[in-house]
């Protein structure tokens, strides 16, 4: 069978051979949606960049993996601007892939990444499991931020339970008690089960009945959040308050919200999950627990580094505050 060429991926992509040159080496911006038709191509026809026969050639230039789900959330970007004045002050240079949530597609990526001879890899929420990694990569450095420790690989993240009790915690104080949860059971959004166990967690320090009408799947996109909110409404289910599983779903709550006439926050309350850039600036502005995503993105790379130095790096105590902003009042 003959081996898959970039121009394969172009021919399949519908785009020209400098695009996806650009896409394999990062050297220009491209539109999201060639970047889907890219990768798509590339995962349908199995192709990579340098050939299996060919033995790596080692350069001056040092190169640390980075495998992300998605370059569409805010979450990941935010984390991703953190890293890039880590990385820029170094002697590293970061090999970005997509897996778009796909296990198969991470076997690929990670593959992908081993033949262009990477020396360490940083996994931002992780869809295969740390021993399925472990397996591909053997004794490679691995870095694994957010989601869940499984115990194999050094983990940076946050306290996703505590983080879901300090949102409901704030929505009970200011008198809600029927309060919904939009949670993501999507493979690798381990952390937002965890901030649905903090939000249960809340609700009965506060005597409250955990309703499971009131708990329910709300992706971590607006148009998930969206037609859960829907949903909500149609069934005449009362509620006023929704706890969102990301800024993201939070933004698609309010848009439903609004659209049936409900006002945010005069009737429901509504708050979020990281502090993205469009929470500040979407009216009303959100309330939500911030991450420190940027020093998330900043301690990955020097810790990658410390690593593959041979060394272990401590790394520091990642704290969440919530940001008071339009979207919450008190309950009438």
């Amino acid at each position: 069978m003959k081996t898959p060429t970039a121009k394969d991926v172009a021919d399949a992509a519908n785009v020209s051979m400098s695009t996806v040159s650009r896409y394999l080496n990062r050297t220009a911006p491209i539109t999201k949606q060639t970047i889907i038709a890219i990768e798509q191509a590339i995962s349908e026809l199995g192709f990579v960049p340098l050939n299996p026969k060919q033995k790596v050639v080692k350069t001056k230039e040092k190169l640390i993996g980075l495998m992300i789900p998605t370059f569409d959330s805010s979450f990941i970007s935010s984390t991703l601007d953190g890293m890039d004045p880590a990385i820029q002050n170094s002697a590293y240079r970061l090999v970005i892939e997509t897996s778009n949530w796909n296990k198969d597609r991470e076997v690929k990526v990670i593959h992908r990444m081993l033949k262009q001879g990477i020396e360490g890899l940083i996994v931002l929420v992780n869809s295969l499991s740390e021993a399925e990694i472990k397996a591909i990569v053997d004794e490679l450095p691995v870095l694994v931020v957010a989601g869940v420790s499984e115990g194999i690989y050094q983990h940076i993240s946050i306290d996703n339970v505590a983080g879901g009790r300090l949102a409901t915690d704030y929505l009970i104080e200011l008198g809600h008690r029927n309060i919904v949860n939009l949670y993501s059971s999507e493979l690798g959004n381990k952390d937002s089960l965890l901030r649905s166990q903090g939000y249960r967690e809340s609700l009965e320090s506060a005597g409250i009945h955990y309703d499971t009408k009131l708990s329910l799947e709300g992706g971590y996109r607006a148009s998930c959040a969206s037609r859960a909110t829907q949903s909500l409404i149609d069934q005449g289910i009362e509620f006023t308050a929704i706890f969102a599983g990301n800024d993201l779903s939070a933004l698609g709550v309010i848009k439903t919200l609004s659209q049936n006439g409900i006002k945010v926050p005069d009737q429901v309350s509504v708050v979020g999950f990281d502090d993205s850039p469009a929470a500040s600036v979407f009216l009303p502005k959100l309330t939500t627990i911030k991450q420190p995503l940027s020093e998330m993105g900043e301690v990955a790379i020097q810790q990658m580094m410390a690593m593959i130095a041979g060394k272990t790096a401590s790394l520091p105590t990642l704290k969440l505050e919530i940001i008071v902003r339009g979207s919450t009042a008190r309950i009438a």
